[in-house]
């Protein structure tokens, strides 16, 4: 740290001014600071985290394949249009898209929690340039979107209710 961020003293329960200041006695930042570029890449990375579950969750569910498949390729999708709207020169991430696995397939729980998180992260981020950054309406419909995906793809699946057997009336009754 600069000699310039060194707090003069250290605030005391009597001291009224608890804001820890510098020698100018400018207030020093706490916390963490997240710039727009940084929101962008939070959900570009997210999509490709989450694409690349989807194609070793293909790999694992035969029956889904198709399933999975088309999930990885809308993620793509998404992605290559969150790197040309951010416009900031992150042409090498849109390009970073993989049609197939390599190496071994990764265990199913371990996709399944990968393609989670990475839903998660990029609703996160187009949720913070919805309402930090750029107050626009549709980042935050996109995060809703992103949210109920992951809701739909990671819900239990519940068993189909059984018919009820039809009741039996001796001849003459109505039902």
């Amino acid at each position: 740290m600069s000699d310039d961020l060194q707090p003069q003293s250290a605030p005391t329960a009597a001291d009224n001014n608890l804001i820890v200041r510098d020698v100018h006695g400018n207030p020093i930042p706490l916390g963490s600071r997240m710039i727009e570029r940084e929101s962008y890449e939070r959900i570009i990375e997210g999509l490709k985290q989450s694409s690349d579950a989807a194609e070793h969750l293909a790999g694992r569910e035969q029956n889904a394949r198709d399933m999975w498949k088309a999930v990885a390729t809308k993620l793509d999708q998404v992605r290559r249009i969150a790197v040309q709207h951010a416009g900031l020169g992150l042409v090498m991430k849109e390009q970073q898209t993989k049609s197939k696995v390599s190496g071994d397939l990764m265990a199913w729980k371990d996709a399944r929690g990968r393609f989670r998180m990475g839903l998660i992260q990029a609703a996160g981020g187009m949720r913070q340039l919805a309402t930090c950054f750029r107050g626009d309406i549709n980042w935050s419909h996109l995060a809703v979107q992103v949210e109920r995906m992951q809701q739909k793809v990671l819900a239990p699946k519940t068993a189909k209710p059984k018919p009820r057997p039809a009741i039996i009336l001796p001849p003459g009754y109505r039902q």
